[in-house]
């Protein structure tokens, strides 16, 4: 099983797919790997609100 990326970087990568002003290459990519690491950005936004408590105990 493949590790999965810092939740910070998750969080970027979430944020640079739904902002439009961003080129589209650029959101095309983050969307890729998303895709790969997660099956889907619903899933990518699914991890990050059932770890983000568990960052802010950890910190």
């Amino acid at each position: 099983m493949q590790e999965l990326p810092p939740l910070t970087l998750v969080k970027t990568w979430l944020e640079v797919v739904e902002q439009l002003d961003i080129p589209t290459p650029i959101r095309d990519k983050r969307n890729k790997l998303l895709s790969y690491y997660f099956g889907s950005i619903k899933q990518a936004q699914k991890y990050v609100e059932e770890n983000e408590g568990y960052s802010q105990l950890v910190s």
